[in-house]
Protein backbone atom coordinates (compact mmCIF):
# COMPACT_ATOMS: atom_id res chain seq x y z
CA UNK A 1 0.00 0.00 0.00
CA UNK A 2 1.54 3.19 -0.99
CA UNK A 3 2.62 5.93 1.00
CA UNK A 4 -0.02 9.11 0.88
CA UNK A 5 1.90 12.26 -0.15
CA UNK A 6 2.07 14.92 2.76
CA UNK A 7 -0.28 17.81 2.67
CA UNK A 8 0.69 21.39 3.10
CA UNK A 9 -0.75 21.76 6.36
CA UNK A 10 0.85 18.29 7.83
CA UNK A 11 4.15 20.32 6.63
CA UNK A 12 3.28 23.42 7.96
CA UNK A 13 3.86 25.16 4.95
CA UNK A 14 2.16 28.13 3.90
CA UNK A 15 -0.61 27.48 0.97
CA UNK A 16 -0.06 31.06 -0.18
CA UNK A 17 2.31 30.89 -3.80
CA UNK A 18 5.54 32.80 -4.26
CA UNK A 19 5.17 35.50 -5.92
CA UNK A 20 7.07 35.30 -9.62
CA UNK A 21 9.92 38.14 -8.74
CA UNK A 22 11.24 38.66 -12.27
CA UNK A 23 9.11 40.88 -13.88
CA UNK A 24 6.46 40.98 -11.45
CA UNK A 25 4.01 44.38 -11.40
CA UNK A 26 5.39 45.13 -8.03
CA UNK A 27 8.80 44.85 -8.15
CA UNK A 28 8.82 47.31 -11.26
CA UNK A 29 6.58 49.71 -9.08
CA UNK A 30 9.03 49.31 -6.06
CA UNK A 31 12.05 50.12 -8.80
CA UNK A 32 10.02 53.04 -10.14
CA UNK A 33 9.48 54.15 -6.46
CA UNK A 34 13.19 54.27 -5.88
CA UNK A 35 14.01 56.09 -8.55
CA UNK A 36 11.80 58.59 -7.69
CA UNK A 37 13.28 58.56 -4.13
CA UNK A 38 16.69 58.96 -5.20
CA UNK A 39 16.46 61.04 -7.89
CA UNK A 40 13.93 63.82 -7.14
CA UNK A 41 14.23 66.43 -9.15
CA UNK A 42 12.64 64.20 -11.78
CA UNK A 43 8.96 65.40 -9.92
CA UNK A 44 10.38 68.62 -7.99
CA UNK A 45 11.89 70.59 -10.61
CA UNK A 46 8.45 70.24 -13.01
CA UNK A 47 6.17 71.45 -10.28
CA UNK A 48 8.39 74.31 -8.90
CA UNK A 49 8.18 75.58 -12.80
CA UNK A 50 5.10 74.91 -12.93
CA UNK A 51 4.70 76.74 -9.14
CA UNK A 52 7.20 79.90 -10.54
CA UNK A 53 4.75 80.15 -13.72
CA UNK A 54 1.66 80.88 -11.90
CA UNK A 55 3.21 83.26 -9.00
CA UNK A 56 4.14 85.35 -12.34
CA UNK A 57 0.66 85.46 -13.31
CA UNK A 58 -0.39 86.39 -10.37
CA UNK A 59 1.76 88.91 -9.12
CA UNK A 60 3.65 89.84 -12.27
CA UNK A 61 3.45 93.18 -14.23
CA UNK A 62 1.34 92.49 -17.69
CA UNK A 63 0.21 94.98 -20.37
CA UNK A 64 -2.56 93.61 -22.19
CA UNK A 65 -3.30 95.32 -25.67
CA UNK A 66 -6.77 95.96 -26.66
CA UNK A 67 -5.77 97.26 -30.23
CA UNK A 68 -3.99 93.73 -30.36
CA UNK A 69 -6.82 91.30 -29.43
CA UNK A 70 -9.72 93.68 -31.68
CA UNK A 71 -11.19 90.78 -33.66
CA UNK A 72 -11.71 87.02 -32.55
CA UNK A 73 -8.71 85.63 -35.05
CA UNK A 74 -6.60 88.07 -33.18
CA UNK A 75 -7.90 86.58 -29.95
CA UNK A 76 -7.03 83.13 -31.09
CA UNK A 77 -3.93 83.86 -32.00
CA UNK A 78 -2.59 85.61 -28.35
CA UNK A 79 -4.62 82.90 -26.57
CA UNK A 80 -2.58 80.44 -28.76
CA UNK A 81 0.87 82.30 -28.25
CA UNK A 82 0.20 82.74 -24.35
CA UNK A 83 -0.27 78.45 -23.87
CA UNK A 84 2.41 77.95 -26.34
CA UNK A 85 4.94 80.30 -24.36
CA UNK A 86 3.83 79.03 -20.92
CA UNK A 87 4.55 75.07 -21.71
CA UNK A 88 8.18 76.44 -23.23
CA UNK A 89 9.93 76.55 -19.31
CA UNK A 90 8.50 72.92 -18.76
CA UNK A 91 9.03 71.18 -21.85
CA UNK A 92 12.63 72.67 -21.43
CA UNK A 93 13.22 71.20 -17.75
CA UNK A 94 12.13 68.26 -19.60
CA UNK A 95 14.48 67.91 -21.38
CA UNK A 96 17.30 69.50 -19.11
CA UNK A 97 16.09 66.67 -16.04
CA UNK A 98 16.12 63.51 -18.25
CA UNK A 99 19.21 64.33 -19.80
CA UNK A 100 20.90 64.75 -16.52
CA UNK A 101 19.57 61.65 -14.20
CA UNK A 102 20.07 59.26 -17.62
CA UNK A 103 23.51 60.55 -17.08
CA UNK A 104 23.52 60.02 -12.93
CA UNK A 105 21.21 57.21 -12.29
CA UNK A 106 23.56 54.05 -13.06
CA UNK A 107 27.08 55.96 -12.10
CA UNK A 108 25.40 56.97 -8.83
CA UNK A 109 24.33 53.47 -7.66
CA UNK A 110 28.01 51.92 -8.15
CA UNK A 111 29.39 55.23 -6.49
CA UNK A 112 27.13 54.64 -3.27
CA UNK A 113 27.50 51.16 -3.57
CA UNK A 114 23.77 50.67 -3.34
CA UNK A 115 24.36 48.83 -6.58
CA UNK A 116 25.57 45.93 -4.12
CA UNK A 117 22.18 45.67 -1.98
CA UNK A 118 20.12 45.61 -5.50
CA UNK A 119 22.73 42.86 -6.87
CA UNK A 120 21.63 40.91 -4.05
CA UNK A 121 18.09 41.15 -4.65
CA UNK A 122 16.21 38.57 -7.22
CA UNK A 123 15.89 41.56 -9.49
CA UNK A 124 17.43 41.07 -13.01
CA UNK A 125 20.11 43.68 -14.37
CA UNK A 126 17.88 43.83 -17.49
CA UNK A 127 15.01 44.77 -15.59
CA UNK A 128 16.65 47.18 -13.15
CA UNK A 129 18.03 49.33 -16.46
CA UNK A 130 14.22 48.93 -18.55
CA UNK A 131 12.84 50.43 -15.32
CA UNK A 132 15.14 53.37 -15.45
CA UNK A 133 14.71 53.75 -19.27
CA UNK A 134 10.91 53.37 -18.96
CA UNK A 135 10.70 56.26 -16.35
CA UNK A 136 13.11 58.86 -18.35
CA UNK A 137 11.15 57.98 -21.67
CA UNK A 138 7.19 57.44 -20.68
CA UNK A 139 6.53 58.18 -17.25
CA UNK A 140 8.73 62.08 -16.51
CA UNK A 141 7.41 63.11 -19.92
CA UNK A 142 3.91 61.74 -19.93
CA UNK A 143 3.89 63.49 -16.06
CA UNK A 144 5.54 67.17 -17.31
CA UNK A 145 2.99 67.01 -20.14
CA UNK A 146 0.34 66.74 -17.71
CA UNK A 147 1.76 69.29 -15.17
CA UNK A 148 2.24 71.87 -18.23
CA UNK A 149 -1.46 71.00 -19.56
CA UNK A 150 -2.85 71.76 -16.00
CA UNK A 151 -0.19 74.62 -15.25
CA UNK A 152 -1.32 76.38 -18.83
CA UNK A 153 -5.24 75.88 -18.16
CA UNK A 154 -4.28 77.49 -14.30
CA UNK A 155 -2.52 80.41 -16.23
CA UNK A 156 -5.12 81.17 -18.84
CA UNK A 157 -8.01 81.43 -16.00
CA UNK A 158 -5.14 83.96 -14.51
CA UNK A 159 -4.79 85.66 -17.60
CA UNK A 160 -8.82 85.84 -18.20
CA UNK A 161 -9.55 87.63 -15.15
CA UNK A 162 -6.49 90.23 -15.57
CA UNK A 163 -7.14 90.65 -19.39
CA UNK A 164 -11.18 90.77 -19.17
CA UNK A 165 -11.31 94.82 -18.64
CA UNK A 166 -8.47 95.07 -21.91
CA UNK A 167 -10.40 92.58 -24.33
CA UNK A 168 -13.68 92.89 -23.55
CA UNK A 169 -13.68 89.86 -21.21
CA UNK A 170 -12.97 86.97 -24.19
CA UNK A 171 -9.85 85.49 -23.62
CA UNK A 172 -10.37 82.20 -23.62
CA UNK A 173 -10.45 79.51 -26.44
CA UNK A 174 -11.50 75.94 -25.65
CA UNK A 175 -10.72 74.94 -29.56
CA UNK A 176 -7.05 76.41 -29.65
CA UNK A 177 -6.19 74.99 -26.05
CA UNK A 178 -7.14 71.74 -26.85
CA UNK A 179 -5.18 71.88 -30.27
CA UNK A 180 -2.50 73.29 -28.59
CA UNK A 181 -2.39 70.15 -25.81
CA UNK A 182 -2.59 67.86 -28.84
CA UNK A 183 0.02 69.44 -30.53
CA UNK A 184 2.11 69.14 -27.78
CA UNK A 185 1.26 65.39 -26.99
CA UNK A 186 2.10 64.40 -30.26
CA UNK A 187 5.37 66.65 -30.19
CA UNK A 188 6.31 65.11 -26.45
CA UNK A 189 5.89 61.55 -28.18
CA UNK A 190 7.75 62.47 -31.43
CA UNK A 191 10.99 64.04 -28.79
CA UNK A 192 10.99 60.78 -26.96
CA UNK A 193 11.50 58.72 -29.80
CA UNK A 194 13.83 61.09 -31.55
CA UNK A 195 15.93 61.94 -28.62
CA UNK A 196 16.01 57.65 -27.83
CA UNK A 197 19.25 57.36 -28.68
CA UNK A 198 20.80 60.20 -26.64
CA UNK A 199 18.81 58.86 -23.19
CA UNK A 200 20.46 55.33 -24.44
CA UNK A 201 23.67 56.87 -24.91
CA UNK A 202 23.50 58.77 -21.71
CA UNK A 203 22.63 55.30 -20.27
CA UNK A 204 25.74 53.99 -21.28
CA UNK A 205 28.29 56.03 -20.23
CA UNK A 206 26.59 56.24 -16.52
CA UNK A 207 26.80 52.46 -16.43
CA UNK A 208 30.68 52.29 -17.89
CA UNK A 209 32.29 55.58 -16.53
CA UNK A 210 34.57 55.13 -13.31
CA UNK A 211 34.44 58.78 -13.01
CA UNK A 212 33.52 62.40 -14.94
CA UNK A 213 30.48 60.84 -16.61
CA UNK A 214 29.86 64.20 -18.58
CA UNK A 215 33.66 64.73 -19.82
CA UNK A 216 33.35 61.07 -21.40
CA UNK A 217 29.31 61.68 -22.57
CA UNK A 218 30.84 65.23 -24.29
CA UNK A 219 34.73 63.96 -25.00
CA UNK A 220 33.87 61.30 -27.78
CA UNK A 221 31.83 62.85 -30.45
CA UNK A 222 33.93 65.98 -30.18
CA UNK A 223 36.96 64.04 -30.57
CA UNK A 224 35.58 62.59 -33.82
CA UNK A 225 34.05 65.78 -34.95
CA UNK A 226 37.45 67.04 -35.09
CA UNK A 227 39.57 64.34 -36.26
CA UNK A 228 37.19 64.06 -39.14
CA UNK A 229 37.98 67.66 -39.66
CA UNK A 230 41.60 67.60 -39.34
CA UNK A 231 41.76 64.41 -41.65
CA UNK A 232 39.52 64.29 -44.26
CA UNK A 233 38.11 68.35 -43.96
CA UNK A 234 34.83 67.32 -43.90
CA UNK A 235 32.28 67.69 -40.86
CA UNK A 236 29.48 65.04 -41.48
CA UNK A 237 29.33 64.17 -37.99
CA UNK A 238 29.30 67.26 -36.63
CA UNK A 239 26.16 67.77 -38.87
CA UNK A 240 25.01 64.13 -37.69
CA UNK A 241 25.16 65.16 -34.24
CA UNK A 242 23.75 68.63 -35.13
CA UNK A 243 20.52 67.10 -37.02
CA UNK A 244 19.84 64.37 -34.06
CA UNK A 245 20.14 66.99 -31.58
CA UNK A 246 17.15 68.83 -32.74
CA UNK A 247 17.26 70.30 -36.45
CA UNK A 248 15.07 67.56 -38.10
CA UNK A 249 11.89 69.11 -36.60
CA UNK A 250 12.86 72.03 -39.32
CA UNK A 251 12.18 69.95 -42.05
CA UNK A 252 9.48 68.03 -40.55
CA UNK A 253 6.86 71.07 -40.32
CA UNK A 254 7.28 71.61 -36.41
CA UNK A 255 8.18 75.93 -37.05
CA UNK A 256 5.73 78.11 -37.52
CA UNK A 257 5.40 79.94 -40.86
CA UNK A 258 7.31 83.36 -41.48
CA UNK A 259 5.03 86.79 -42.10
CA UNK A 260 3.33 86.50 -44.94
CA UNK A 261 4.46 89.05 -47.81
CA UNK A 262 3.23 92.12 -48.51
CA UNK A 263 1.65 94.69 -46.33
CA UNK A 264 1.09 94.21 -42.42
CA UNK A 265 -1.65 91.18 -41.84
CA UNK A 266 -4.05 90.97 -38.69
CA UNK A 267 -1.95 88.23 -36.49
CA UNK A 268 -3.95 85.09 -36.91
CA UNK A 269 -4.23 81.58 -35.47
CA UNK A 270 -2.96 80.44 -38.52
CA UNK A 271 -0.43 82.69 -39.05
CA UNK A 272 0.59 81.41 -35.69
CA UNK A 273 0.36 77.51 -35.07
CA UNK A 274 -1.92 75.84 -38.22
CA UNK A 275 1.45 74.76 -39.63
CA UNK A 276 2.83 73.23 -36.89
CA UNK A 277 2.36 69.56 -37.09
CA UNK A 278 4.69 66.77 -35.22
CA UNK A 279 3.02 63.80 -37.44
CA UNK A 280 5.57 63.95 -40.55
CA UNK A 281 8.20 63.43 -37.67
CA UNK A 282 7.08 59.62 -37.46
CA UNK A 283 7.50 59.30 -41.26
CA UNK A 284 11.31 60.15 -40.93
CA UNK A 285 13.18 56.93 -41.30
CA UNK A 286 15.92 58.54 -39.36
CA UNK A 287 13.61 58.44 -36.49
CA UNK A 288 12.77 54.67 -36.22
CA UNK A 289 16.51 54.04 -37.03
CA UNK A 290 17.40 56.34 -34.37
CA UNK A 291 15.26 53.71 -32.10
CA UNK A 292 16.85 50.65 -33.63
CA UNK A 293 20.29 52.22 -32.69
CA UNK A 294 18.78 53.82 -28.90
CA UNK A 295 17.99 49.10 -28.71
CA UNK A 296 21.30 48.10 -29.33
CA UNK A 297 22.82 50.32 -26.82
CA UNK A 298 20.35 49.65 -23.93
CA UNK A 299 21.53 45.91 -24.53
CA UNK A 300 25.25 46.90 -24.09
CA UNK A 301 24.10 48.92 -21.44
CA UNK A 302 22.71 46.04 -19.60
CA UNK A 303 25.62 43.71 -20.31
CA UNK A 304 27.88 46.42 -18.68
CA UNK A 305 25.82 46.65 -15.36
CA UNK A 306 26.31 42.82 -15.29
CA UNK A 307 29.84 42.74 -14.49
CA UNK A 308 30.61 46.89 -13.54
CA UNK A 309 29.93 47.19 -10.19
CA UNK A 310 33.51 49.19 -9.46
CA UNK A 311 34.37 46.45 -6.40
Amino acid sequence: MSTPEPTLEATGADSTPAPTVYGHPPVLRTLIRRELWEHRALWIAPLSVAALLLVGAIIGKQSFDSNMAALPEQRSAVFGLVVALAALPQFFTLGLIVSMYAADCLYTERKDRSILFWKSMPVSDTLTVLSKLLLALVLVPLGVYLVSAATTLLMTGIYYVRAADHVGGVFWEAGTWLRIQGISLLAVIAGVLWYAPITAYLLLVSAWARRSVWLWVILPPLVIAMMERIALGTHHVWSILMYRMGAVFLHAGMTPPGAPDGASQPLTLNMLIANINPLPVFANVDLWLGVLVAALLIVATIRIRQYRDDT
